[in-house]
């Protein structure tokens, strides 16, 4: 299948536009609050805020996302072309060439790199295993060949935070980070499998073996409700990784209640797919409330009443 640039069959779009669109500029953005919130929760408070070292942490994970996102649409262009969700994207919709694609790909990559190395090795080394794992392991294999595949995949959908607290704290094993690093990872499988029951018919007809398509509707919710129930313990914990204090812990307590009730009234639709727009926006919801609860709760030490 060509799918390079010819006339285009849909109304033209910015050029602007089209590369938001190419590098994912929603996800991105979730990608880019995971960061700042990863770095904000490492900070040592006993040193000043290093506000160049954060600038160029969150631009060079910026490149690397964009870049990695942009490369995922060139690998699954056929693929795209066969889904409704996914077939006005600018590859197959011949709005921009693959030789486009792959030029920003190259330039994204490149820089976001050459940025990260600059500021800690480790955030290079972590670079390099999220764009392996996401365009490599998981867009080529796992999600082509797995029911599961969101499992493995959220290894680097779960690394920018903890790129994020490695750039404030240097240290790649913090207890802390490593905490950041599963919240992150747990909250990645009913996100991802909601979407996957709204776009169950999709997914069959790009031949991706979703957990919808190969297990089932019942057997999809049963995983959410486990993986959420999971994601939101863990939530709750993290005083003991974090220490955090009662401000962390009332705002995720109320949270975790409203999540666990939206998570109730998915799982007893009638139709779990008409239902999934609530309770998805609440679980997206959910993990910027940790993460700023997190935050909020540390620098809470710079309050008048706290010093």
């Amino acid at each position: 299948m060509n799918l390079d640039r010819t006339t285009p069959t849909l109304p033209s779009r910015s050029l602007v536009a089209l590369y938001f669109q190419l590098a994912k500029s929603g996800i991105v953005t979730l990608v880019l609050i995971s960061v700042l919130g990863g770095f904000l929760i490492g900070q040592p408070f006993e040193i000043p805020l290093n506000w160049t070292k954060l600038v160029f942490t969150l631009l060079g994970i910026l490149l690397l996302s964009s870049g990695s996102s942009a490369l995922n649409q060139y690998q699954d262009r056929e693929i795209d072309a066969l889904m409704p969700r996914t077939m006005n994207r600018p590859l197959p919709s011949g709005q921009l060439s693959s030789r486009e694609v792959i030029v920003f790909v190259a330039v994204t990559l490149i820089l976001g790199l050459l940025t990260l190395v600059r500021i800690d090795l480790k955030l290079f080394w972590l670079g390099i295993t999220a764009v392996i794992s996401y365009n490599g392991l998981y867009t080529l294999w796992w999600k082509r060949k797995w029911a599961y595949a969101a499992i493995p995949g959220a290894i680097p959908g779960a690394l920018p935070i903890l790129m994020g607290h490695v750039a404030a704290t240097g240290n790649l094993l913090h207890p802390a980070g490593i905490y950041l690093f599963f919240i992150l990872f747990y909250w990645q499988m009913p996100h991802f499998w909601v979407l996957a029951l709204k776009f169950e018919t999709d997914y069959r007809a790009g031949h991706i073996p979703t957990l919808p398509v190969a297990r089932g509707v019942k057997i999809t919710v049963i995983q959410i409700a486990v993986w959420c129930v999971a994601y939101v313990a863990l939530a709750l914990m993290g005083t003991f990784f974090l220490h955090t204090g009662w401000i962390a812990f009332a705002i995720n307590l109320a949270v975790s209640l409203f999540l666990l009730k939206e998570l109730r009234q998915f799982v007893a639709a009638e139709d779990p797919v008409k239902a999934w727009l609530k309770f998805f926006l609440w679980i997206n919801f959910s993990l910027i409330f940790y993460i700023a609860a997190y935050a909020i709760d540390l620098w809470s030490v710079y309050l008048p009443w706290q010093k």
